[in-house]
């Protein structure tokens, strides 16, 4: 990223630290190092720069559910990744015998809240209907953001715990003793936010002074539709699904990136939306976790299973550019490499949410279970082909497509935002597939547990079958 030392990004660097401390600043007085929220939402520059760090803050270190933890951590419970090494928290993961107290559970879950809050936060106080001296077009576009970024986050929480609590509000009091949330109206506030965010947002990507011109890492009304197209397949909305998802293919605004290699880089015609780094650590999350570092002797964290690796067709170009390889001494291990860059700077790899690939695929399985096969069949194709395979014919069955819906996810999308452990869920495989490789699995492991620290925080936390 390129920094300017112009206001608006002064406001930026306090605004990291400064905006979630909003309600405890209004309820004991401002500290020295924070802003009111009376300075913060004065004028269309702090706004913004309120806005800004909210994201800044949402990527401030990997492992955060949006910078990392949503790969790393579904790849080792589904059956993608396993740990180098016998690192007890992430055999967790991969043995699908989490305990509650595990500090990963944790982070992901407090650092979905966080950004939550900061959402809230945002569009509390830019009402599109009260007076405010921030212009109604700057509060129209934040609204936006912010409604996108909780609708993904309780779309993601839910995927990951079940019942959640729904906190729309920073009303500490009411929040510090909300119970779980049902997943069905968890996910009627994810729809009419991203609703919301669909008419609020333009098609074209905001800027900020603190961003590079053109870059896609605040969501466009095209970034909503993504999502809606993921929330419908999810729900089993196959129509709503394909139009939504149709309606981005047709924007004219994305492109496969011929080359795998440019695919996930800062700038990717693919990208729909990218999280911009904010420190000198990494360029991305994932290109951090999972990459190993630069020298001889030091191994990935997390390796590729042999599950994975023998799904991957002959001649699938995809194994040869997104999958690495570290040998030390006689072992060789085979780790994700879809990103090339594990420090920075400079920025040239930002962590991609969402790509026109997953979109194609969204539409081939939506059309699939239509029964609308022959157009299916045209989506799973385009990925194919990219990835060098040759095209599927057009005399496959419905369960034959399904199948190869299946595979094309499971490929195009592996180690990535956690797609194959939300697909083997969402589809009642979990227990068939995991079932039949890992010797411990249960069907109560398909939801992570409640973290302890919020059952001890809160009283009215209940824990997920099967779980202490």
């Amino acid at each position: 990223m390129t920094l300017s030392m112009r206001p608006a990004f002064i406001i930026y660097l306090l605004l990291i630290t400064g905006l979630a401390g909003c309600k405890k600043l209004v309820q004991v007085g401002t500290p020295d190092t924070q802003l009111s929220t009376e300075v913060i939402f004065s004028n269309d520059e702090t706004a913004i720069g309120a806005l800004m760090g909210m994201y800044s803050k949402a990527v401030g270190s990997s492992g955060l559910i949006l910078n990392g933890g949503s790969s790393v951590y579904p790849s080792l419970s589904a059956d993608e990744c396993v740990p180098a090494s016998p690192v007890a928290v992430l055999l967790e993961f991969s043995n699908n015998n989490l305990e509650s107290a595990n500090n990963y559970i944790s982070i992901l879950y407090s650092s979905a809240y966080s950004t939550l809050y900061d959402a809230n936060t945002l569009v509390e106080n830019l009402s599109l209907t009260a007076k405010s001296p921030v212009s109604l077009a700057v509060r129209r576009q934040i609204n936006g953001e912010a409604r996108f970024m909780r609708a993904l986050l309780y779309f993601k929480l839910v995927d990951l715990y079940g019942d959640v609590p729904l906190e729309t509000s920073t009303n500490a009091d009411v929040n510090a003793t909300m119970g779980r949330t049902p997943s069905t109206s968890v996910y009627a506030q994810v729809l009419s936010d991203l609703d919301a965010a669909d008419t609020l947002l333009d098609t074209a990507y905001a800027s900020a002074t603190v961003q590079s011109q053109g870059s896609r890492t605040r969501p466009n009304r095209w970034a909503a539709s993504a999502l809606l197209a993921r929330f419908y397949l999810y729900n089993g909305e196959w129509a709503a699904a394909e139009q939504a998802a149709t309606e981005v293919i047709n924007s004219g605004y994305y492109l496969l990136e011929p080359s795998l290699d440019s695919v996930f880089r800062a700038g990717s015609r693919e990208a729909i939306w990218q999280l911009q780094p904010v420190t000198t650590l990494m360029n991305s999350g994932d290109g951090y976790i999972f990459l190993p570092l630069d020298n001889a002797f030091s191994k990935p964290t997390d390796t590729l299973s042999s599950w994975l690796l023998n799904a991957f067709e002959p001649g699938d170009l995809r194994k040869q550019h997104w999958v690495g390889t570290k040998t030390i001494g006689t072992i060789s291990y085979r780790y994700p490499a879809k990103y090339k860059v594990h420090t920075g700077p400079p920025y040239v790899e930002y962590e991609m949410a969402l790509r026109l690939a997953e979109v194609y695929l969204i539409r081939g399985e939506a059309r699939a279970r239509e029964g609308d096969l022959t157009d299916a069949i045209k989506d799973l194709n385009v990925i194919r082909n990219r990835a060098g395979l040759s095209s599927l014919p057009d005399t496959l069955g419905q369960s034959a497509v399904l199948a190869a819906v299946a595979q094309e996810r499971r490929i195009e999308l592996f180690a990535e935002w956690g797609h194959r452990w939300s697909d083997l869920r969402r589809t009642g495989m979990a227990d068939a597939v995991l079932g039949g490789i890992k010797p411990g699995w249960v069907a109560t492991d398909a939801l992570y547990p409640m973290p302890l620290r919020e059952i001890q925080r809160n009283k009215n936390i209940t824990q997920n079958l099967g779980y202490k």
